[in-house]
């Protein structure tokens, strides 16, 4: 199997699962409803991310000069607008039940959320055959597992018992859906906000300075996690000609962009120059 075929596959039985959920909620479970639903933005989520990661991947271009990498972070955005809005319609679902909590939820509701919890497990299972992608899809998926359970949970517990254990099962999954926007959203925080982590900066000053070169001032930005770029102004020594210190400079800025993953540029100007 292929690797394209085997996303391919597991991209249909995600949808071939969430519809079974959305069978469970037909059948009276509110929590099947809020599954299902994370279940669809899942999918939608996670095909949006896949297309962020390859658009990535992109040589520059004359409108991309530093490369397309940050798209992964526009993708990011993307997934927790979805997320957004499936967290505005279950709320908005599980407000309007509240004026009858003494609903019926069929026996055969925990039965079809079963089943389809059961093809994600396959779906999963094969999209780790997909390569870098399908894996990535598939680890993307892996929460509707555990959420499956859940709901299998809850709405057998409000078949049996009582609807209002249902009723809360559906707010559980709720309430986890709402940490997960909010976690996500503080993940893209240092990536929007040219943060810079302080450990660089002292690090890219002792490469420099090892070799006798003074860091005057320095500039980090970031485009996506673990990857920089920036530039610097150096103080290159009396001892250094101008041939020499291309050559010298030129191999700390290979050092730092094997180890640190950095693309910086450098400015030098001979020690002479001070005052």
């Amino acid at each position: 199997m292929s690797e394209a075929l085997a996303l391919l596959i597991a991209v249909a039985l995600s949808v071939v699962g969430t519809v079974f959920k959305f069978i469970a909620w037909l059948g009276g479970s509110m929590a099947a409803l809020v599954d299902a639903a994370t279940c669809f933005a899942s999918i939608v989520a996670g095909l949006v991310a896949l297309w962020a990661f390859s658009k990535s991947r992109e040589p520059p271009d004359t409108e991309h000069l530093y490369g397309h990498e940050r798209y992964v972070v526009y993708g990011g955005i993307l997934v927790i607008a979805i997320y957004s809005v499936v967290l505005g319609m279950v709320v908005d679902r599980l407000l309007y039940r509240v004026i009858d909590l003494e609903y019926s939820v069929s026996i055969s509701a925990p039965i079809y959320v079963a089943i389809g919890t059961a093809i994600y497990l396959i779906a999963i299972a094969i999209a780790r055959h997909g390569g870098l992608v399908g894996r990535t899809y598939a680890t993307f998926i892996s929460s509707e597992v555990l959420e499956g359970v859940v709901t299998i949970c809850a709405s057998l517990a409000g078949s049996l018992l009582s609807s209002l254990i249902d009723y809360v099962g559906g707010w559980v999954l709720t309430t986890y859906l709402a940490y997960e926007v909010f976690h996500e959203l503080r993940g893209y925080e240092k990536s929007l906000t040219d943060w810079s982590e302080p450990r660089l900066v002292k690090e890219i000053e002792e490469m420099f300075r090892s070799v006798g070169i003074e860091v005057k001032s320095i500039r980090l930005r970031m485009v996506v996690p673990h990857r920089y770029v920036g530039d610097a102004v150096v103080m290159v020594g009396r001892d250094y000609d101008i041939e020499k210190a291309h050559e010298v400079v030129d191999d700390v800025v290979r050092r730092i962009r094997s180890r640190l993953g950095i693309d910086i540029t450098v400015h030098y100007e001979p020690q002479s120059s001070r005052g």
